[in-house]
């Protein structure tokens, strides 16, 4: 019965060290990258810091949105005019310290026209005074045209 199955005499052994060298593979290579990964700071972080699926405003998303942009304005030359419209901004606090700001600026650039443009900005929070700038850490930044002003 068994010589319909094995038609090599070494079969039974290479299936042998095939399920050996996957079993070490597994637990040497696989596992320890998901337990390290799982361990990193993106998966990890205070409970009390959980996120929300809705737009939050609150002081927490209204000090992230003053840090964006400050990133924003990092991004330009100091003779370049932005005014921020504060009021129009989505916030959502995505738990652990992490925010996502959606806001617009109009940028003015020395002899051109007014340019207003939109954000989206990723920042974590690292830790300790929320107004200070050093505390958070941009992850994600990205800026578009939205309409030109005659």
């Amino acid at each position: 019965m068994w010589e319909k199955f094995i038609k090599n005499k070494y079969s039974v052994l290479l299936l042998i060290v095939y399920v050996i060298a996957l079993y070490v593979i597994l637990n040497k290579v696989v596992v320890p990258f998901v337990l390290n990964m799982t361990g990193s700071e993106f998966f990890t972080g205070d409970s009390s810091e959980g996120g929300e699926a809705a737009q939050v405003h609150n002081e927490r998303t209204a000090m992230a949105l003053l840090q964006c942009n400050g990133f924003v304005r990092d991004k330009y030359d100091e003779d370049t005019v932005l005014v921020f419209d504060d009021k129009a901004h989505q916030s959502w606090d995505i738990g652990f310290g992490r925010f996502l700001i959606k806001s617009r600026v109009m940028v003015t650039e020395p002899g051109e026209a007014a340019v207003r443009q939109q954000y989206v900005c990723e920042l974590k929070h690292t830790g300790g005074d929320l107004a200070d700038h050093d505390n958070w850490k941009l992850t994600g930044l990205s800026v578009t045209d939205v309409a030109a002003t005659q």
